[in-house]
Formats: structure tokens, C-alpha cells, sequence
């Protein structure tokens, strides 16, 4: 093997302990928080708080990636924003207030949305549709051996800072792996395929409608994924008098589904047209939603597991057709707008399929993911049509 062959075989693999380390904090909080909580004598809604402060900052460096990329590189930006990850997470175990524990969470939030934006634009140009599916796998696992690491050191009968210290260092080893592989981030291969007369500002990327295409997507479809992993507990309760222990099993197969296809599904990018793996994948979803509407247990299950098998591809394969449709200096700023709509996807539709549940009956879960997935259809199929001649090759920018 060369020398740049094992360099970026090298990179390929720090990218996926990367996505895995940066699961680790995403679910921990829902295992901490009974502990926290008890801590700050804080009542159980206060983890909003929480939530929002982590969301606020998430969705600001999303908007500011492109920016910060330009300007820092791949390599210096996942190193910084790596360590404000793992400030935040031993300001978490230090923090002697409430209060103080939502400034590191808005920390934290900053930092998340930097690397999510980074670590996607470089796999988007360098890795194969079907390792980006892998990498978004990996993500899954981090986000379950989170609350492995800290519900094992609550049952040691460790304080939950304890737990965050774990979580924190594992996080600043992956920013002190950044750190020593700064320039073996920035090749060069950006730069080549683009021109610096052609590079793109915010205002004229924000003036492509196809970049507002993928940002309503983002928003549809994170926030469709976001409700079914909020409410399959809530709905298995009180739609068909499921135990405790069955509801948390059926939420946790849904995530489980999600891992599951990408890790299997993710090879059939090799000789199917990514494009068309995303319309599968959407029909796919309002298969699954349609499914969970129906009255029999067994019915809703069934359209758990499809939905999240659907849901599996979409997310990590759009983000590889952003710089083919786009061209990499609009896509520099598009993934990161990419990333905030997710985020506020995740928090807005899973909240207005509570308010309408609470207004009516849990079925209204269900309906309101199935007008997210036919959305995403209609939405993915304008994109799919417009930018059918550019998935041979990378097209260039307009200038701006």
C-alpha cells in the first residue's frame, strides 16, 4: 500500500471512531437525568432545558460550518470543535448549578454541530455512498454505548459525574487524535476541483432553490425520525397496553432497525443509483407510517421495523449526492444549513404530533408522519427530477 493510500486508509478509520465517540453524549442525558435532576432538585420538565440550550447552539454552528470551514480547514475545525465537545462534557461532571450546566450545554450543542457538519462534508467527497452509510451506522453505536457507560457507572454505585468524565475523555482522545492528523485533513482535493474565483458565498447559496429543497427535506425528514423514536414507547402504552419493559424494547428496535439498514442496505448503493436508494428508502417510510396507523399491535410493529429500515438510507446518502447536485463550495455551506434544519426538524414535528395527540388520540402520531413521509416524497422527487444530469459528475458552482 502507498504512502496517500494508507494516509487516507488512516483517515477512513479515525472517521469512524469519530462517529462513534460522537454518539456517546447524544443518549446519555436520558439515563443521567433522573440523577442530575436529584442533584439540583430540578422537577422532570427541566431537561428542556436542557434540550434547548444543546439544540440552540447545534443549529448556530450548523449555520456558521460552511464559514468556519473556509476559513479553519476540516482538520483544525474538527479539532477545535471536538474539544469544546469535551470541555463541555467535564464541565457537565464539574458544574456546581443548574444554570451552569446549560452554558456546557450550549457548548456542547456548538461543538456537535461543527463535527456533524465537518466529518459530512469531507465523507460526502471522499468516501463512497455506501461508507457514508456505514459511517451513520457507527454514529448509532455510539449513541447506544453511551448509556451503556454511564448506566454501568451509576450501577457501580458511581456519581453520574463520574459517567460524564468517562464520556468527556473519550472525547478528548478523538481531539487529540484531531490535533495530530491536522494536515492529513486538508489534501488539497477540495481545492483542486475548485477554483478560488468560483467559490460561493452564503447569500448566493441561500439564493439556489435546490439548497432550500434539501434544507426542507432535512426538516421533514429528521423530524418524522425524531417522532418515532420520542413516541413508539408512549404509543405501545397507550394504543395497545403494552408493559413498561415492551414499550422501551419495541423503541429501542426501531434505532436498532435504523443501524441494521445501513450496515445491510448500504451495500446495494454499489449497483443501485444512490438517487433512486433514497426513493426507495421514502417509499419505504410512508409504507412504514401507513402501517403504524392501523389498530393491531402486530400491524404498528411491522410498520415500526419498515420505517426505520426506509429511514436507514436516506439521511447519509443525501448527504453524499449534496456535493454532486450542489458542487462542493455551495455544498460547504448546504450541509451545514443541512444540519440545522435537521436539528429543528427533530424538535419541532415530534412536538406538534404530541400537541395534536394530546388534542385527540395517540393515532395522530402516526398521521402526522405519514404527511412528513408523503412531503418528503413529493420533496425528493422534484430534486431527484432536477438534478438528474448531475449525478455522473460533479457539476461547478456559479460563481459568485
Amino acid at each position: 500500500m502507498s504512502k496517500p493510500q494508507a494516509g487516507f486508509s488512516m483517515l477512513m478509520l479515525i472517521t469512524f471512531l469519530a462517529f462513534i465517540s460522537i454518539g456517546f453524549p447524544d443518549a446519555v442525558l436520558g439515563v443521567a437525568w433522573p440523577s442530575i435532576r436529584d442533584t439540583f432538585d430540578r422537577p422532570l420538565p427541566d431537561i428542556g432545558f436542557i434540550l434547548f440550550s444543546s439544540g440552540t447552539g447545534y443549529f448556530l454552528s450548523g449555520l456558521l460550518a460552511g464559514t468556519a470551514i473556509e476559513r479553519l480547514g476540516v482538520g483544525r475545525l474538527l479539532a477545535l470543535s471536538t474539544s469544546a465537545v469535551a470541555i463541555g462534557l467535564f464541565g457537565y461532571a464539574a458544574t456546581p448549578s443548574f444554570w451552569a450546566l446549560l452554558g456546557a450545554a450550549m457548548l456542547i450543542g456548538f461543538g456537535s454541530g461543527a463535527i456533524d457538519a465537518g466529518l459530512n462534508v469531507y465523507a460526502s467527497e471522499h468516501f463512497s455512498v455506501t461508507v457514508m452509510n456505514w459511517l451513520h451506522a457507527f454514529f448509532g453505536i455510539g449513541a447506544m454505548l453511551g448509556p451503556f457507560i454511564m448506566a454501568g457507572t451509576l450501577e457501580a454505585g458511581a456519581s453520574w459525574r463520574v459517567g460524564y468524565v468517562i464520556v468527556a475523555s473519550a472525547i478528548a482522545a478523538m481531539a487529540t487524535v484531531f490535533f495530530l492528523t491536522l494536515d492529513r485533513w486538508n489534501d488539497g482535493a477540495h481545492q483542486a476541483a475548485e477554483e478560488p474565483e468560483s467559490r460561493v458565498t452564503v447569500r448566493a447559496v441561500l439564493r439556489l432553490p435546490l439548497v432550500w429543497l434539501h434544507v426542507v427535506i432535512f426538516f421533514v425528514m429528521c423530524g418524522i425520525e425524531a417522532s418515532a423514536g420520542a413516541w413508539t414507547a408512549t404509543m405501545m402504552l397507550g394504543r395497545f397496553d403494552a408493559s413498561a419493559g415492551e414499550a422501551g424494547l419495541w423503541a429501542g428496535i426501531f434505532w436498532g432497525a435504523m443501524a441494521l439498514g445501513r450496515l445491510l442496505l448500504a451495500p446495494l448503493s454499489g449497483d443501485l443509483d444512490p438517487a433512486r436508494l433514497v426513493q426507495l428508502g421514502t417509499i419505504g417510510v410512508l409504507v412504514g407510517c401507513l402501517l403504524m396507523t392501523r389498530d393491531q399491535q402486530w400491524v404498528f410493529q411491522a410498520g415500526l421495523i419498515v420505517f426505520g429500515l426506509g429511514m436507514a438510507p436516506l439521511f447519509p446518502t443525501l448527504m453524499s449526492l449534496t456535493p454532486i447536485r450542489l458542487g462542493s463550495q455551495a455544498a460547504l455551506h448546504s450541509i451545514g444549513f443541512q444540519v440545522s434544519a435537521g436539528t429543528m426538524g427533530i424538535a419541532g414535528i415530534p412536538t406538534i404530533a404530541g400537541l395534536l395527540a394530546d388534542r385527540t388520540s395517540l393515532v395522530a402520531i402516526p398521521w402526522t408522519m405519514t404527511a412528513g413521509a408523503v412531503l418528503v416524497i413529493a420533496l425528493e422527487t422534484i430534486l431527484r427530477t432536477r438534478t438528474a444530469h448531475r449525478t455522473s459528475s460533479k457539476p461547478a458552482p456559479t460563481s459568485a
